[in-house]
């Protein structure tokens, strides 16, 4: 089973293959490929599968773009999902819990993250993503 910060819930759907470098969006790609194929995950609020492959991650568990930032980012996003750290779900489920978040709510987990501040990633880009599969 996976490990899987909140805000990576949102980075993983809205993930276009860019990344910090090649190794990471190769990890991100795979991750996603396989929870899509219905690999349980475990949320978490430390490093998690997505992180592993991460340059900026610090051994003591730290993020050198700002350790507080991404917690803030990971109990903003667990908290308008409604979830908890140490819940296992699949992918299948997040897409629904993820469909529900109103813009404002996308807002207070995304707005201080460079993806977005870089064009990456929007509530717009979420809500196609998480269109019905017909």
């Amino acid at each position: 089973m996976r490990d899987v910060r909140g805000h990576h819930l949102f980075c993983m759907t809205l993930f276009s293959g860019h990344g910090y470098d090649q190794a990471f969006a190769e990890n991100m790609a795979q991750l996603i490929d396989t929870l899509q194929a219905g690999e349980s995950f475990r949320l978490v609020l430390e490093q998690d599968s997505v992180c592993s492959a991460c340059p900026n991650r610090q051994a003591d568990g730290g993020c050198t773009l700002g350790t507080e930032n991404v917690l803030h980012r990971d109990r903003a996003a667990l908290e308008v999902l409604g979830l908890s750290a140490g819940q296992e779900l699949d992918w299948a489920q997040a897409r629904k819990w993820l469909a529900a978040v109103t813009e404002a709510e996308f807002e207070a987990v995304c707005q201080k993250c460079r993806w977005a501040a870089e064009g990456l990633c929007s509530f717009a880009l979420l809500r196609e993503r998480l269109k019905p599969e017909v």
